[in-house]
């Protein structure tokens, strides 16, 4: 089951489901698992967190995402944001949170 990249909470159905979408520092793309669901490490939170790696062609590939941080309300996204602004051997850039 999906759960919130930042405070860890299950989706419920039909509540929305935000993403925070990432590019990694050029050698870091994660190229073996694309269309699935990964653990990521962070450094600032001495933990891992769920994260989509977009399908191979798929839109969000097509636009330059490297990953989807799934994140269950807007306040978690600022947080998650904050978060990975300090991981900058791996995140080079942090996209706003967007409902999916």
């Amino acid at each position: 089951m999906l759960k919130c990249s930042w405070c860890m909470k299950k989706f419920k159905s039909g509540k929305p489901i935000y993403g925070q979408n990432v590019k990694f520092v050029e050698g870091k793309k994660i190229t073996n698992s694309s269309g699935r669901i990964v653990h990521i490490h962070l450094e600032s939170r001495n933990t891992s967190v769920p994260m989509l790696v977009p399908g191979k062609d798929s839109e969000a590939d097509k636009q330059g995402i490297d990953g989807i941080f799934p994140i269950c309300s807007e306040k978690c996204g600022e947080k998650m944001r904050n978060a990975l602004s300090k991981e900058i051997s791996t995140i080079q850039a942090v996209n706003n949170t967007i409902q999916l």
